[in-house]
């Protein structure tokens, strides 16, 4: 994973799958009125794999992304969640509203209100352990007696020994709620959400605490500093799948067999509970502006035929051979020219106008509107690349004449988000804070790939044999990023980053990040 963070905004780029990687911004939402910025994303696909407008259009792009905008997870720690004087806390939110719905004030806003409270729960846990273990993780790795035995305790040990005792703690306090929902006046949809939250649990500390135990056991001077903790880790993770078990849970590990409803259903519940962070958006395909110069293309090309027509009419007869031929003629051509204006207005005017426009909704804040987004997509020619991009794509180059043995294709993709923070912290007291992710699938960018081996010949030169060895065949896929932040003040801040993703026939071997300087 590739990380950068400035003032504004953290970008965190990273392989999703084989075929797709993401692009993360954490944004932090000041006060004001209106907060704006925009990502504008320059790909520079070798021509090798047949890439441009004839063959992957708007509509084959956007087909291969997939945006989220969200809420980022409030941050709380495991322990706090259990102080009872924290008034943010969802595990206290939700003992305070269940005593009102036991005492019969039940209503259906206020059950919504609980399940909520559960799913908000669910992802503050599930941030809170995935951050702790991979600390740990990246500590215990580095383990070693190099490092004074003091500070590996501080460090490492405390910490862990915290860690564990927060769980404890958490899982008391859980077990304790669990009680409080058997009651026969909780409605139905708080039970249910309550044991999907709860088989979600189980899940989320088998898999995290499994790669704890993993990397206490690869280190063995760690093994034996922290077998008191290695026991306690190990205790609760082996306790998860009897316990799934037990609750009659779909999500059962059974060794040997596919367990193909185990990865399901872990999909679904994690869906679910992350639902409570998620914006509704909606789609406006085709800004009304674009749809105008598109008419107004098919009126310049209509116009043409119709003056060939009205010309071609004053000198022959309708019913004759020149007429006839001169109207497919017009005809034909007013097609290609219709396709062409299409085409000029749509690399031109992407600077001032969008593909789409996508209202950001608050799903649970009435729906109110606290965003909005726009994207456009258009293929640039070399002349049409910005000189601070072209720099950036040349940075790595090692000759001047490097340019010619990697021809490239070049196209951009913008995104302008533009946020309302005095409506979000309005509706909102522990969500404000977004997370903006675009997934983006090269499947379609690597159908005409060679294969992703082939064979290369060689003379071993200690025996004198002709070998064969197989070589990887790989496709460099360069993008530049430029990040514009636009605050209250009117002041500008503009951010750049080059990544390299190294592709096959296969999909993604790996992403690189290049020093812009």
């Amino acid at each position: 994973m590739i990380e950068d963070q400035n003032d504004i905004f953290d970008a965190r780029i990273k392989q999703h799958d084989r075929h797709r990687f993401e692009i993360k911004l954490d944004i932090d939402l000041d006060a004001a009125a209106k907060s704006s910025y925009e990502v504008e994303t320059y790909f520079f696909v070798p021509r090798a794999l047949n890439i441009g407008p004839h063959n992957y259009n708007k509509e084959k792009f956007y087909n291969s992304c997939q945006r989220y905008i969200r809420f980022r997870t409030p941050k709380i720690s495991l322990g706090k969640l259990c102080d009872p004087a924290l008034s943010t806390s969802p595990l206290n939110r939700i003992r305070e509203d269940m005593a009102r719905v036991l005492s019969g004030a039940g209503d259906s806003a206020l059950t919504n209100k609980i399940c909520d409270e559960f799913r908000l729960l669910g992802c503050i846990i599930r941030g809170e352990i995935r951050d702790y273990v991979k600390i740990f993780v990246e500590g215990l790795a580095t383990y070693s007696s190099a490092v004074p035995a003091a500070q590996r305790k501080l460090f490492v040990g405390e910490g862990l020994d915290n860690f564990l005792g927060d769980l404890k703690t958490l899982e008391t306090a859980l077990s304790s709620l669990k009680a409080e929902l058997s009651d026969p006046a909780v409605p139905v949809k708080i039970r249910e959400t309550a044991a999907f939250f709860d088989e979600y649990m189980s899940l989320i500390l088998e898999e995290y605490l499994t790669s704890l135990v993993e990397a206490i056991r690869n280190n063995p001077g760690a093994r034996g500093r922290f077998d008191d903790v290695e026991r306690g880790v190990l205790a609760i993770v082996t306790a998860q799948n009897r316990y799934r078990q037990a609750m009659k849970y779909p999500s059962v590990l059974a060794p040997g067999s596919s367990n193909e409803e185990l990865i399901y259903r872990r999909g679904v519940l994690k869906k679910f509970i992350s639902s409570v962070l998620y914006l509704k958006a909606e789609f406006s395909e085709w800004e009304g502006l674009t749809q105008v110069f598109f008419g107004l293309a098919a009126g310049a090309a209509m116009f043409f035929a119709v003056m060939v027509t009205f010309f071609v009419g004053r000198r022959y007869a309708v019913n004759s051979l020149p007429f006839v031929l001169a109207v497919v003629i017009s005809y034909i051509f007013k097609d290609r020219i219709k396709d062409w204006l299409k085409l000029l207005f749509s690399k031109s005017l992407t600077r001032w106008i969008s593909d789409r426009k996508i209202d950001i909704l608050d799903s649970s804040g009435g729906g109110e509107r606290i965003g909005l987004l726009k994207e456009a997509f258009t293929f640039l020619s070399d002349r049409d690349i910005p000189p601070d991009i072209a720099r950036l794509r040349r940075i790595d180059n090692i000759t001047s004449v490097d340019e010619e043995g990697k021809p490239e294709r070049a196209f951009k993709y913008k995104k302008e988000i533009v946020l309302y923070p005095e409506i979000i912290i309005k509706s909102h007291e522990r969500r404000r804070d977004l997370n903006d992710i675009m997934r983006f699938n090269i499947r379609e960018m690597v159908e005409q790939a060679d294969d992703a081996a082939v064979d290369y010949p060689y003379v071993d030169p200690d025996s004198g044999d002709v070998r064969v060895e197989k070589c990887a065949r790989v496709y460099h896929l360069n993008m530049v990023l430029k990040y514009t932040y636009f605050n209250r003040d009117g002041q500008v801040t503009i951010h750049y980053e080059r990544i390299r993703i190294v592709l096959s026939k296969d999909g993604i071997v790996r992403l690189e990040e290049v020093r812009v300087g």
